[in-house]
């Protein structure tokens, strides 16, 4: 508060005065001015940040006053003071952006209360600014450094983009992600890593569900030659590899509970040591986790450790599903549809005023990556003569429309009306399924091979 520079523009020397002796009392640095043509000469050599400005004034009136010095610094908050004013002068100036108004006479205790909120009004002002500008420039960030960038104007988005770049500058400290398949747990991570590192150092990224438990040691922490049989010449592990940038362990709900205790040891110790060396290699890097999974019930059912789960979430951030920030759905839509049209170079085309309804209610059980999918797939079905995006390009919301299993009226069907009725059912499955005959099982509440065994039964081709 002490380092506050206010001007007081007031053409009545008493009252320029008696303000000027109270707020410098308070510890402010305080301006004063008696014509507008000097106040915006203070205003052009001095940071002001807070004008109190009388209404009426010789040469041009506040308002007008207002508007020069909004014109110089937007950042500027005004208060305005006038012994003529009504409730229309006043409405105008609030309208014109004035943050408070006083009129003459005014307890000097009631502005300086009105300084301390305009102060708490410009602060945070310019913490939603710079989290805008955050935002802007991570976008920015991901769409130079990934085909597909991150996109998000959901509250649930905006909170994922603040902990990014607040997370980002702490380059040891290790984060979690959480959110279902689809929803762009990679792409938060290479976020976090741009932000904080930049594209300069490594981003190294590892499937945990692909390394067997015998390579798992190799792989992460490499060897030495002749370490053991096959080890012809020294190999660099993950964590060697990724030193000084970011590793990527993603699914790391699927790791086994044997690694499991291995990446927490390298994780606290902040070192490792190759098969067959005695050598540390000390380690300076950022790890990021990424899983699908609910890892307290893995922990309940013993399947993943408390203690991993613990260092590995010191930084946690949640993706949510994208039907629960339905306000992203149509930018992404946007985004991809004219991604794709330039990819696969097909002419540009407007999703029907139909389609677009349906495809804002759908529910995406694969989230971000099945809208993704089905755009592609919707250029790719496209009519040559069809000047929109139309229901016949996306056949999934078609499937959506299915009745589901167990529920048809038997009464008004005979056999054959039941045979119709459970092919029209696999054929749902099977679409909805991307033809995955494991998961269309699943939908459909059977085993694959009762599934195989029906498909076969009604010449069904799914190849």
């Amino acid at each position: 508060m002490s380092k506050l520079k206010i001007l007081v523009v007031d053409d009545e020397p008493g009252y320029q005065r008696e303000i000027k002796e109270y707020l410098s009392s308070c510890g402010f640095s305080v301006f004063t001015a008696g014509l507008p043509s000097a106040a915006l000469k203070i205003i052009n050599t001095e940071a002001i940040d807070i004008a109190i400005i009388d209404l009426r004034l010789p040469e041009m009136d506040g308002l007008t006053l207002m508007r020069k010095v909004r014109e110089i610094d937007a950042e500027i908050g005004v208060i305005m003071i006038s012994g003529h004013g009504d409730m229309q002068t006043v409405l105008h100036a609030m309208r014109e952006g004035a943050i408070d108004f006083f009129p003459k006479p005014f307890n000097l205790m009631d502005i300086r209360l009105a300084i301390e909120r305009t102060v708490k009004y410009i602060d945070l002002q310019n913490e939603l600014s710079e989290i805008k500008t955050t935002c802007e420039n991570l976008l920015e960030m991901m769409n130079q450094n990934s085909r597909i960038p991150l996109l998000g104007e959901s509250p649930g988005m905006k909170e994922v983009f603040r902990l990014m770049s607040q997370v980002s500058p702490s380059r040891n400290t290790d984060v979690l992600i959480q959110g279902e398949s689809g929803t762009g747990k990679e792409l938060v991570a290479r976020g976090i890593h741009y932000l904080g590192l930049g594209k300069e150092k490594v981003f190294f990224d590892v499937n945990c569900t692909a390394i067997p438990d015998s390579l798992f040691e190799s792989e992460f922490f490499g060897h030495t030659r002749n370490a053991f049989t096959g080890a012809l010449t020294d190999k660099k592990g993950r964590f060697e590899i990724a030193n000084g940038g970011t590793l990527f362990l993603d699914e790391i709900g699927d790791l086994p509970l044997a690694m499991q205790a291995k990446l927490l040891r390298v994780l606290e110790e902040r070192t490792v040591r190759k098969v067959g060396s005695n050598l540390d290699i000390p380690l300076n890097l950022r790890v990021i986790a990424s899983t699908n999974k609910d890892l307290k019930a893995l922990i309940e059912s013993k399947l993943f450790r408390e203690d991993l789960f613990y260092r590995l979430s010191r930084f946690p951030i949640y993706i949510p599903a994208l039907r629960d920030r339905r306000e992203d759905i149509a930018p992404l839509l946007e985004l991809y549809n004219r991604h794709f049209s330039t990819a696969l170079k097909k002419p540009y085309k407007k999703i029907s005023e139909k389609s677009l309804n349906r495809l804002l209610t759908y529910q995406y059980p694969g989230n971000v990556r099945e809208l993704k999918n089905m755009m592609e797939k919707a250029i790719i079905l496209s009519d040559a003569q069809s000047r929109e995006l139309n229901l016949n390009c996306f056949p999934e919301l078609n499937l959506e429309a299915c009745p589901p299993v167990g529920l048809v009226d038997e009464a008004n069907l005979d056999l054959a009306g039941l045979e119709a009725m459970e092919m029209e059912m696999i054929n749902c499955a099977m679409h909805k399924s991307g033809n995955n005959r494991t998961h269309a099982a699943a939908l459909l509440k059977i085993s694959r091979s009762s599934l195989n065994r029906r498909i076969e039964k009604h010449g069904l081709d799914y190849s």
